[in-house]
């Protein structure tokens, strides 16, 4: 057998081939048996009737699972359901199904994973960072909410996405007003998957850190 030394392979192809890998096993971890999974539970069935009323009747700004408007959640989730399934669902098909209504969940799953490899490897290196990545890919509350309808994972991705650009932008060697400019981006829409939490598990936790771990 013809054998390749590592050490014929760059730092940057051996980095490569690290965030390869972790993509792939994500997309196994995230994307596995979507199709197939068991029938929506009762919040999943009434984001899957809200993003269905949203696509058939044009009500996009004020969800309706049924005759009543939804006012006391977020729409965000309802949202990432109904555009999933527009270009998922061919014209004549049902407008949300199983998969369309999970789907938006798996792929804010699998960002979520690499968001946390990402910021893993700005606070303490590549390998620290593919380790969290392995990690958040396996855990249960991945598996469970990446095949789950309604907004909780949104509300991950999000909420991640907000402490990775907000450490590159203020709190890196290099600040960046870009990257500050996403952090609000992000927690606008953390607000918007499941407000208020993000207050808490973003807002609260970044003004302790700034205004009395940091000093």
């Amino acid at each position: 057998p013809i054998a390749l030394p590592l050490a014929d392979i760059s730092l940057f192809d051996r980095h490569l081939l690290g965030v390869i890998i972790l993509l792939a096993f994500t997309t196994l971890t995230c994307l596995i048996g979507l199709r197939n999974g068991p029938t929506l539970g009762d919040h999943e069935a009434l984001n899957a009737l809200a993003a269905r009323d949203a696509i058939q009747n044009g009500r996009w700004l004020i969800p309706h699972p049924g005759d009543e408007p939804r006012i006391r959640k977020t729409p965000l989730g309802i949202w990432a359901i109904a555009a999933t399934s527009k270009i998922v669902q061919s014209p004549g098909e049902e407008p949300v199904t199983e998969l369309t209504a999970r789907l938006p969940s798996a792929i804010a799953a699998m960002i979520t994973v690499m968001a946390v490899y990402w910021l893993g490897a700005m606070l303490f290196g590549h390998r620290a960072g593919l380790v969290a990545g392995f990690i958040a890919a396996s855990c249960t509350a991945t598996l469970y909410f990446a095949r789950n309808a309604q907004a909780d994972q949104l509300l991950t991705m999000f909420t991640t996405l907000s402490f990775g650009f907000f450490w590159r932008g203020a709190l890196h060697a290099a600040p960046s007003r870009l990257h500050m400019a996403a952090f609000f981006v992000c927690f606008a829409l953390a607000m918007m998957a499941k407000a208020p939490l993000p207050l808490v598990t973003v807002g609260l936790s970044l003004a302790v850190y700034w205004f009395f771990t940091l000093p």
